[in-house]
């Protein structure tokens, strides 16, 4: 795990919060409907866990190699799911090896918690995730992870909203092998896209209940006895 990657996204997400909020709200909402994306992938699989963050290391291709969709579930909680590719590349370390050709494919189900709503809604969208992947890789026998390996995830990123339904998304995920911990099933993998929001078509709904402050609109009318003339 890069633990200084780490740092340097926690850093980003709530030092540009401070620098977004002078602009605030680009939308009142903090539920949607749906996301949808595309993203670059950059995967750090060298076998190094802990290592400095080191972009020499890195298998990456010049075009979207992943593609997500994040279903908005409840008060900032989401169910998202992604699928991507990635090309080894021979001058790039991969386990401890150079040399190495072929590919990894990796499909990813997590749930994400969103901080979009304590942060005030503005332009940064800080997150955190966990799940579950299978990652499947095709190489020669020099690499010494498995071929089918099953993965526990843990993610944090963040969205930084350009408008009210687009927004760049970078994330860093950590990939744990779940048959050899710690051992050459593990990965780091990077990610920076474009995410799409779709709203909720029934917009947003406050807690505010307007029935207990409802005004009547009947009108009473007030009758006014005459007094008696006296005789």
């Amino acid at each position: 795990m890069k633990i200084s990657t780490i740092s340097f996204l926690l850093f980003l997400c709530f030092f540009g919060n401070s620098i977004a909020q002078p602009t605030k709200k680009i939308t009142n909402q903090d539920n949607y409907a749906w996301q949808f994306g595309a993203s670059w992938l950059l995967t750090d699989d060298d076998g190094y866990e802990l290592n400095p963050f080191s972009a020499s290391d890195f298998h990456s291709a010049p075009y979207p190699t992943r593609i997500f969709v994040d279903k908005y579930i409840y008060n900032g909680w989401s169910a998202d799911g992604a699928i991507g590719f990635q090309k080894y590349d021979p001058s790039k370390l991969v386990n401890d090896s150079l040399g190495i050709t072929g590919s990894m494919i990796s499909t990813d189900f997590a749930l994400k918690y969103s901080f979009y709503k304590q942060l005030g809604r503005g332009i940064v969208d800080p997150y955190i995730g966990a799940g579950v992947g299978v990652t499947l890789r095709t190489s020669d026998n020099r690499n010494t992870a498995k071929s089918l390996s099953p993965t526990a995830n843990f993610t944090l990123g963040s969205t930084f909203w350009m408008s009210s339904k687009l927004g760049l998304q970078v994330q860093a995920t950590m990939k744990l092998g779940l048959t050899d911990f710690f051992k050459s099933s593990d990965y780091m993998q990077y990610s920076i896209g474009l995410t799409y929001r779709i709203p909720k078509t029934d917009g947003y709904k406050s807690d505010f209940d307007k029935s207990k402050y409802k005004i009547s609109r009947h009108r009473t009318r007030i009758k006014v006895k005459k007094p008696k003339s006296e005789s």
